[in-house]
Order: structure tokens, then C-alpha cells, then sequence
């Protein structure tokens, strides 16, 4: 399976635009938690944000693309009746992410419309 970056090359390589998942790394997901969010309407997320990124060297990232965010928050499990409450050692996320990497500019619900299309409606 090709690497992100590669993924990437070839398209560039092509003249194709592109917009494809991101992998979450530690300092992406730090990123996401300093991105200036907004509503987001057009989606089924809590938010949504857009930034220029370049990602760690060893994946061979050249240069900073937009990167494309929605986050939704995190529902608490429902617990049983009977079972005891339990408390956490770590705090849990308030937030999970889908994060997508793009050269096109389009409005962040049509980028991500056109991967959830091409993916055959799974996200």
C-alpha cells in the first residue's frame, strides 16, 4: 500500500486534483486542537476547519497542503443498569476527527462529499 506522500506524487504527477484521508499523527491531532473551527451546516459534523499543513519529513512531504477537518463530539457509552459506575484514569477526547488532505478548492463539504462518493458512501 503506498504512502500518503506517494499517493499524493502521483496525482500531482498527473495533473489530477485530489482529496484523500489523512492519517492522524500526534502533532496533526495537535493541529486539529489549536484550528480555528466553525459550524458546520452542509455536514453531519459538530465543526469543521481548514488549515495549510505539512507533515512530518520522513513521509516525504515537500511542502504544505490544505488540510480539510470535520470533528464530531464524543457520545458517552450508555452503561448498563446494574453495573458499578467506573471512573477513569485518563481523560477520554472530547473530539474524534476526519481529516482529509486536498488540492482543491472547494468549499470543505464538497471535498469531502466527493471522498465519501468515491469511497461508495463509507466514511
Amino acid at each position: 500500500m503506498p504512502r500518503p506522500w506517494e499517493t499524493v506524487a502521483a496525482y500531482q504527477k498527473h495533473g489530477c486534483g485530489f482529496g484523500i484521508a489523512a492519517q492522524k499523527s500526534p502533532r496533526l491531532v495537535e493541529a486539529l486542537q489549536v484550528a480555528r473551527w466553525s459550524r458546520s451546516p452542509r455536514t453531519d459534523a459538530d465543526g469543521q476547519c481548514e488549515f495549510r499543513y505539512q507533515p512530518d519529513q520522513p513521509d516525504g512531504w515537500g511542502k504544505a497542503y490544505r488540510f480539510v477537518a470535520l470533528r464530531y463530539l464524543n457520545q458517552p457509552k450508555p452503561q448498563k443498569r446494574k453495573e458499578a459506575e467506573q471512573y477513569q484514569l485518563f481523560d477520554a477526547p472530547k473530539y474524534h476527527y476526519r481529516v482529509f488532505v486536498t488540492d482543491l478548492d472547494a468549499p470543505i463539504d464538497a471535498v469531502v462529499g466527493s471522498y465519501r462518493q468515491r469511497a461508495g458512501g463509507r466514511t
